[in-house]
This record gives C-alpha cells, sequence and structure tokens, in this order.
C-alpha cells in the first residue's frame, strides 16, 4: 500500500508540472498569435505603420502563468516574403508579414526537481501573420 501511494503522488506530480507546463505553452502561443495578427493588422507600407504595429503589439494584454507573470523579451519583426526577417527593416513599402516571438517563458517546475528534473522550463512560442487579409501564416 505504501508503494502504490508513494507511486500514485509521483504520477500526481508528474501530471501537475506536465500541466502547468501545457498551459503556459498554450497562453504564450494564443499572446503571441493575437499580437502577430494586430501587428500585421497595422501594416501599410509606411514606416508609420510599422510604428503602429510595435505599438499594437504592447497593447495586447501580456499575462501569462495563469495571469500572475509578464511576458518579457517579446520580439517583433517584419519581412516582406516571409524568408528574412528584420526587426527594423529599410524599406516599409515592401512589408507585407508580421511576426511575434515570445522566447523568455521560464516555468517554475515543481514536482520533477524532487527526482533531479530541471528548476524551470521554457516554453517559447512565435507566430506570423500577414497582412491584407490579416491571416497567421506560421
Amino acid at each position: 500500500m505504501s508503494i502504490t501511494m508513494l507511486l500514485l503522488l509521483a504520477v500526481m506530480g508528474l501530471a501537475f508540472d506536465v500541466g502547468r507546463i501545457y498551459i503556459a505553452r498554450n497562453e504564450a502561443q494564443v499572446f503571441t498569435d493575437a499580437a502577430a495578427m494586430a501587428a500585421a493588422s497595422k501594416i501599410d507600407g509606411t514606416k508609420a505603420g510599422l510604428d503602429r504595429a510595435r505599438d499594437a503589439v504592447a497593447h495586447v494584454p501580456m499575462r501569462w502563468n495563469l495571469g500572475t507573470q509578464e511576458f518579457r523579451g517579446v520580439i517583433v519583426d517584419f519581412s516582406a516574403d516571409g524568408s528574412s526577417w528584420e526587426k527594423d527593416p529599410r524599406d516599409a513599402a515592401s512589408i507585407t508579414q508580421a511576426r511575434v516571438t515570445a522566447p523568455d517563458n521560464s516555468v517554475e517546475i515543481t514536482f520533477l526537481r524532487a527526482v533531479g528534473g530541471p528548476d524551470n522550463f521554457t516554453v517559447p512560442a512565435h507566430a506570423a501573420a500577414a497582412a491584407n487579409p490579416v491571416r497567421l501564416t506560421q
């Protein structure tokens, strides 16, 4: 009975940690999808449009980890064709896509640490959206 109880607690701990990682990954992906689409909706072929796109990303709610933390290190890139991405493109007239990356989302591991697991698990997310019509591309 003791061994069974210990195994049951270990499985419950694993399920808890994996569930938190899954929820954090989902929250990060939802944020990057929404932010990329918000940015793409502001692209109009001008530098001012790129500034509005960055501003739109800044106004998307950036809360994750069940609303307890803000995303850190969010990166907004732009591209004309989706093959090369630049933070500050020289030719704004050719820009048709925006990509948002949230690379630094670290979930604290609670139970797996007891058996030698990592202290934190990073769940990065990214999404790209095209303008006209606004749609997710990656």
